[in-house]
């Protein structure tokens, strides 16, 4: 089987959540069209590091367009914390308490649940390694759950979008036909146009009637329509084939295709003769006005 290939709008959005035993991690990515990849990131301050990791991940997902990924933290107690003695106030807690039992004869031995309730004896400190280096795999689970969701989502619109421009292409295939069909009929108006022209011209003194004649063909020939109406349908047979096989890059090369189409289509109307091909190319140009909306936010 031949490799499948997926319509990807440039709008959607995803979310992704995940918990540890330390913190949990959130993540919301939003994409709007544009022209390249336009990637911006939000991390808290102490996990900074995780940004250019989670770059990463969206660029194997994502080829083109604006992206807003935001990450949230909340942290469950002293993330990232280790519990501290006080040396120098466990000595003298130590000494005292034994001073007091041998001046005043005091029984008892000193327990750790005195030691507990001794005010700053024991001090939460940092730890020596990076938080977010070992919290990483429950943000980047967040993460990758996001743009899953990100990329169902815009697959979806991708495809409403396909099924949309395949039907706005196919109309236009009918108007390309119909105008093709009128190609002799245009032909014929402007030669009949101009024979009634030069049989008035011939009548006057001083003119060439062959000189005459050789000018209206060549006039005749830049009014024809055959080689636009060729080239027409080869881009419309180009435009169908992404719907077959896009590949990568689809909307960067159906907008290029619907420029050509533009251009043919802007050639045909001017040089046409005919009031039927100049109502065609109107038609066209709506329904193709349409389809460069729609292209614009595939990916």
């Amino acid at each position: 089987m031949g490799k499948t290939f997926t319509w990807m709008s440039m709008t959607g959005f995803g979310r992704g959540e995940r918990h540890g035993e330390e913190i949990s991690v959130t993540v919301e990515v939003r994409t709007v069209n544009h022209r390249f990849l336009d990637l911006h990131t939000r991390c808290p301050g102490r996990f900074l590091s995780w940004e250019s990791k989670i770059r990463g991940l969206v660029r194997e997902t994502i080829r083109r367009g604006k992206v807003d990924l935001h990450v949230n933290v909340r942290e469950w107690g002293k993330l990232g914390a280790r519990l501290l003695v006080n040396d120098g106030l466990l000595r003298s807690f130590i000494a005292e308490a034994r001073r007091i039992r041998e001046e005043h004869g005091v029984g008892g031995e000193v327990t750790l649940g005195d030691l507990l309730a001794v005010p700053d004896l024991f001090q939460a400190a940092p730890v020596g390694y990076d938080p977010a280096e070992l919290l990483w795999p429950v943000a980047e689970g967040a993460a990758r759950d996001a743009l899953g969701m990100l990329t169902r989502s815009r697959a979806e619109e991708g495809d409403r979008m396909k099924r949309v421009l395949e039907g706005a292409v196919g109309r236009l295939a009918s108007i390309a036909g119909e105008i093709r069909s009128l190609t002799a009929e245009n032909k014929e108006q402007a030669v009949t146009r101009f024979r009634d022209r030069i049989a008035g011209l011939s009548a006057e003194a001083g003119i060439d009637p062959v000189r005459l004649h050789q000018e209206a063909a060549i006039l005749l020939d830049r009014l024809d329509i055959t080689e636009e109406c060729d080239r027409l349908a080869s881009h419309l047979s180009a435009v169908e084939s992404l719907f077959r096989s896009p590949g990568e890059a689809v909307g960067k090369r159906f907008d290029f295709l619907v420029q050509e189409i533009f251009r043919e289509l802007n050639t045909a109307g001017n040089k046409s003769a005919h009031a039927g091909v100049s109502g065609l190319v109107v038609a066209a140009k709506t329904e193709l006005e349409k389809v460069r909306e729609q292209i614009q936010n595939v990916e």
